[in-house]
Formats: C-alpha cells, structure tokens, sequence
C-alpha cells in the first residue's frame, strides 16, 4: 500500500511537474494542483485501513480517560501547597481560650505569657490582639510599641489593615500612652502602608484630648483639613470627652462650637458636663451666656444644674435669666430646678416663689417635708410670713405637719419678733397628737419667756422629758420677767441638785434677775459667791454694771469699771454702752457725762457700735439742742456704720432726722435702704412709711405699704 502510494505521489508529482516546465501555470496554482493529487493518494491508498485506523484512536482516547485520576490527584495536590503557602496559619486554639479566660480574670501577666508562647507560629486574631495590647498597657507600657510592631510586620499580610489598627489604636489611646499612640500610628503609615481613615484620625484625637494636649489636637484638625476631610460627630464626641475629663472650660467650648456650626447633633451629657466644670470653674455666667449666643438648647438636666450653682452663690438675677430662656423654649422644670428657684427666691421675699410652688402642684412635682422644712427655714431668714403661710397651709392639706415642720414654722414666727404665735403652736402640736422632742420644749420655753407666758414657761418645764442647762436658764429668766428673785435663786437650787454641770452662765443669769428687780444687794452677795467658787468674767461685771446704771449710780458704775480692770477684764463695748445709757436717761441728761463715756471709749480703743449710736440717737431726737444733733450725726458718720444693716439703729436714725427735719439725710437713707438686702420688721416698716411722708413721697408710702401687707403678710398696728 505504502508503494502505491509513492508511485502514485511519484506519478503525479511528475504529471505537474511536466506541466509546470510547459510555462503554463504559475507557481501557486502548480502547488494546489500537486497537494490535491496528493490527497487523492492518500485517501485511496488508505482506504482499506479504516477500521484498523478508528481502533487505534478510541483506543489512545480510552487510555488518557483511565489515567485521568492520576493527574487530577497531582493536580490538587500542587494547587493545595501553593495555597497552604499564600494562607497563614490560624493562631492556637487552646492559647486562644486561654487569653480570653485571663483577660476576663484580670490576669493580664498570664495574658502576655500565652501570647508570647503563639505569637510566632500565626498572627493574632482581631479581637484578641485588643486584650494583648490592653496587658501591655497594664503592665509594660514603655515596651509595647517595640513588640507590637514586631508582630505587627511579621504578620504584615494577615494584621496590615485598618480593622487591626484601629483597635490597637484605641487601647493605647484609652490607657493616655500618647508616646506609644504616635509611634505606632508612623508605623501603620509609613511601614504597613495603611491608608489613615476618619475611624483613625478619630481614635488619634481621643488620645490627645484626653491627655489634655490641646495643641496636637489642634494640629490633627490642620492634617485633616489639608487632606480635605472632616472630624466625624463621634471624633467631637470622644475630643469633647477627653477634655472634660481634663476639666479644660475653654477647649469644650471650642468644641462645642464647632459641632453647632457644621449643623452635627450636640450630646445631652457634653452639655450637662460642660455645664458641671464650667461652674466648678466659677464660670456659670460665661458659660451661659456662650451657649445661649450660639442657640444651643440646653437639656432640662443641664438647666436644673445652672439654677442649683446660682442658688449656691445666690445670684437670683442669672437664676431668673436662665428661668426666663427655659421657659421660652418649653423646656420642662425639673425638681432640682424648681427647688433652686424657691430657694432664691424665698431668700429675697419675692412672691414669684408662691407662683413656683403653686407650679409644682399642679405639674404634680413631689413636695417632699426636706423641700418644706428648708423652704421655711428661708422664711424664717427673710422674714417672709406670707410665703410661710403658705407652705404650711399645704402641708396641713395632706396631713404633713410634722415636729420638723413645726419647728421651723415655729422658727419664722420667732425670727418676725411674733413670741406669742410661735407659743400657740404649742397647742395645736398637741391637738394633733404629736410630743415635742427636747430642743423643741427649749425653744418654746425661751418664746414664753420673751412674751412674758411665764406661766406657760413653768407648764413646759414639767412637760419635759429632761433638762439642760439652757432649759434651766429660760426658767431663771422667766423668773426675772416677773422680776421674782427667790423663784430664780429656787431654780438655781434644783439646776444643782440636777446633776447638770453647772457653769458661771446659770450664775450670770440669776444675777441678771437680781439687777432687773434692783435687789443690788443680793446681786453682789450673788458675786461674792460666784468669786468663792470660780473667778467671775465680764459677763458678770457687764451684768452688775447693768445694776448700778439702771439705778443711776454712774459713780458705782465707773468704780466697777476700775475694779473690772484691776481683775484683769478690759472694758468692752457692752461696759460702755450700759455707762452711756445711764448717763443720757438720767433726768438731766447729762450729755457732758455722755461725751466724756465716748472719749474713754476711744481711748481704751473700743470702737463704737451700732448700739453706741442707737443709745446716743434716741436720746437726742427729743431734745432742742441743735448743736448736740449735729454732733451725734457726726459722730455717726465718723464711724462709718451702715444704718441698713441694723434695724433698731435705721429706726433711731429715721426718728431723730424725721424730728429734726434732716430731709437730705433722710433721702440718702432711704434709697440706701430700698438697695440694701434688710427684711424690715412692722415697726421699722412704720418708721420707713413716716419717713417717706416727710418727705412727701406717697408713692413710696404706698410701695412700702404693699409690700408690708401683701408680699410680707403683715398685720399693720395702730
């Protein structure tokens, strides 16, 4: 077959051949024509080897299909090497286990240990690269960047993005290593290639403003603005934090600044803490006034916070301001708030407080006995009945009358010089089946005293379940207000029988008796005692010279005061006003005594007082020497004293320039007095109202009236 074909090639090849030498076809076409032959050849030629030939290719094709598996099995074996090779391998599961109980146990030594023995073989995970870097924050702070960036650039293919860095970043931050935190954001940068983002720059700001490093911050700000990007509202948040935390007013405010200016949410608790520093810093006013200026709202609770700081420092001005804006934007009162604004409010008098404490009922706002209690204890100190009244007409509504709540009604009773009132609560205490505690019987004893319910005094005193020796001294001067010496002499009596330590105050008491009936003799047989068993003070010698000056003995009464310095008792100012007293309510009022008294005052060096000019003024508003009004006005404004902080003294002042028609005086004390913080009494209230007629000012008049009887609650007098 193979011979027939190379004739048959061999034949045609020389049939073309003879027609390509004849010139007739060109070279192309000869090359077609001869492998056309050929193929005709070959096809001819093989024809009978069909089968043999199809035998031959099934049979290769069913070879390669039976040796498949080998190769597929090579195959999978070289594609899992390569990829073993570009996979890291997983860190140890046990260790793992083993970091994660300790860190939850606190141990982070053994933290470090565990993490050690697998760092090598495999990169840490995620979340336990967090608990390595918080044990080494604990425990070796100065090394960590080092063996952090160790492991960091070993493993640089598993730890070298930015979920790694950031949570390193953040420990560090939170545990204030600013060193460590720019050393490894460098390395993040420069060494990993990892592209800072807004969740970084946000974490590298927290670190600095929690350390208080405000210009790295400042410098951070720069960065991001030069690449074109923005502080996230959780990067101001964090940087807001940290200088809280470094008590830093200004830099807050900056920050909060800033946040209202790109429209970003400001958070309640940045508010209430920059509120909370800012008046630890005594900068409750600044504040205030920056955060209203810039339309920030201020939370109830950051509200409640500046009222409670203006109660504090008792500025009702900056409390009503603030007030005024929370009501302007519908902001809720709360608790702490209302009581701030009672508080203030009460202190002054003013009637917004029965507004505000009308507002809590109705709002439904608990009124606790505390809130009442302290409320009335203002009252007391402002003298303000009317508002007292009030406060206790709420509690008698809901059966909250209690001894603490009677005690300090009892209280502003006493301090508005109404003894009788305060008595009468006595009864009513019973009524409702309550049991005064001791101090509460000691008071009532000492009002009955000063009303002159000495009888009641003496009940109160058997009524008691014990008492001390203030008790026993309230009896003795009740003794004295019916001026009945041997009951005062039988209390001293039980007071030593008692077992209560007796001390020269029961003594000075009972000599007090003495003087006030004039029983002289007694008083110095009662000082003979005194030096028999202790050694008397001034409060005794003050007490007899009180003795010899009622009695008009200015010539006992100076021999006293030689005998008080030769016991080593300088005179004081009590020594010479009683001598000066004497001296012009004598018949003759001898003002020439009276002088000579206040030049031994200056000379001894006591200055003069309040009671000085009172006892000196409202002797000479009656007499017609003009020469010796102008001295006595002289000397008081030689001394200096303010007449608006002494009622007794204001209303001596204001009777002596009223008689003697002082009127520019007179108008200097009265815009003095409506400037001044004084709670006049009823009668003082009388002697600003003549005053003011003097003057004829019926405005005034009328002003001081309404004030008297419808914010005071006071009941005029004839």
């Amino acid at each position: 077959c193979a011979i027939n074909l190379c004739d048959s090639v061999q034949s045609s090849c020389g049939n073309t051949a003879s027609v390509l030498s004849s010139g007739l076809l060109a070279p192309p076409a000869v090359l077609a024509m001869t492998l056309a032959a050929f193929l005709d050849v070959a096809y001819e030629s093989m024809a009978p080897m069909w089968v043999e030939l199809s035998f031959l290719v099934f049979f290769v094709l069913g070879f390669g299909f039976m040796r498949m598996d080998r190769f597929v099995r090579n195959h999978s074996k070289r594609n899992k090497k390569w990829t073993e090779q570009l996979q890291p391998r997983m860190f140890d599961a046990r260790l793992r286990k083993t970091i994660e109980a300790e860190a939850a146990s606190g141990k982070q030594e053994a933290v470090l240990k565990a993490w050690r023995v697998g760092r090598n073989s495999a990169p840490t995970p995620p979340e336990l690269m967090e608990l390595v870097v918080q044990a080494l924050m604990d425990l070796e702070p100065e090394a960590a960047a080092g063996e952090l960036m160790e492991h960091l650039r070993k493993h640089a293919v598993a730890l070298g993005h930015s979920r790694i860095a950031c949570g390193v970043l953040n420990i560090v931050a939170r545990a204030g290593q600013t060193h460590t935190l720019e050393d490894l954001w460098e390395f993040f940068h420069k060494d990993l290639h990892i592209k800072p983002t807004c969740q970084m720059y946000d974490i590298l700001i927290a670190g600095f403003a929690s350390v208080g490093d405000e210009k790295k911050v400042a410098k951070i700000f720069e960065t991001l603005k030069e690449n074109r990007m923005k502080l996230t509202a959780r990067g101001y948040s964090l940087t807001i934090k940290g200088f809280l935390k470094n008590n830093m007013v200004d830099a807050v405010l900056k920050q909060l600044l800033a946040m209202n200016e790109q429209s970003i949410h400001i958070p309640s608790f940045a508010i209430l803490q920059f509120v909370r520093i800012s008046c630890e810093a005594k900068r409750t006013a600044e504040t205030f006034c920056a955060l209203t200026e810039a339309n920030i709202t201020l939370p109830p609770e950051a509200v409640s916070l500046l009222l409670e700081d203006c109660a504090k420092h008792r500025d009702l001005e900056l409390a009503t301001r603030i007030e005024a804006l929370a009501r302007e934007a519908k902001q809720p009162l709360l608790c702490g708030a209302y009581d701030a604004l009672l508080k203030l409010n009460t202190a002054v008098g003013n009637l917004h407080a029965l507004d505000l404490f009308e507002e809590m009922q109705t709002a439904g706002i608990r009124i606790s006995e505390g809130l009442c209690v302290g409320l009335l204890s203002r009252c007391a100190d402002g003298k303000f009945l009317r508002f007292a009244e009030a406060i206790v007409t709420f509690c008698r509504a809901r059966q909250g009358m209690t001894i603490a709540v009677y005690s300090a009604v009892m209280k502003v009773y006493a301090y508005c010089s109404m003894y009788d009132k305060a008595c009468d609560l006595y009864d009513q205490i019973r009524a409702d089946g309550l049991e005064p505690d001791s101090t509460m019987y000691g008071c009532l004893m000492k009002f009955s005293v000063e009303c002159g319910r000495t009888k009641l005094s003496r009940e109160l005193s058997e009524r008691a379940p014990s008492l001390d020796i203030q008790n026993y001294m309230s009896l003795i001067r009740a003794a004295g207000r019916d001026r009945d010496v041997n009951r005062a002499f039988s209390v001293l009596e039980r007071l030593r029988v008692s077992g209560v330590p007796l001390d020269i105050a029961a003594y000075n008491c009972v000599l007090d008796v003495c003087v006030s009936a004039g029983d002289m003799n007694r008083a110095r047989e009662l000082v003979d005692e005194i030096k028999s068993i202790s050694t008397p003070d001034i409060i005794t010698y003050n007490t007899l010279m009180k003795g010899y000056c009622s009695g008009s003995d200015i010539k006992g009464a100076r021999a006293l005061l030689k005998e008080m310095e030769e016991a080593g008792h300088r005179p004081n100012d009590v020594s010479f006003n009683c001598l000066l007293n004497a001296c012009v309510s004598s018949s003759s009022g001898n003002f020439h005594d009276a002088w000579e008294t206040i030049a031994m005052m200056e000379k001894a060096g006591v200055a003069v007082d309040n009671y000085t000019m009172s006892i000196l003024l409202k002797a000479v508003k009656s007499v017609r020497n003009e020469t010796v009004v102008t001295q006595a006005l002289q000397l008081l404004d030689k001394s200096g004293l303010d007449v608006c902080k002494d009622e007794i003294l204001l209303n001596n002042v204001l009777e002596t320039c009223i008689r003697h028609r002082e009127t520019r005086r007179l108008e200097n004390i009265l815009s003095t007095f409506m400037k001044s913080g004084l709670r006049p009494s009823l009668h003082t209230y009388g002697s600003l109202i003549k005053a003011s007629a003097a003057l004829k000012n019926l405005d005034q008049c009328w002003a001081l009236w309404q004030e008297m009887e419808v914010r005071r609650a006071m009941v005029p007098n004839d």
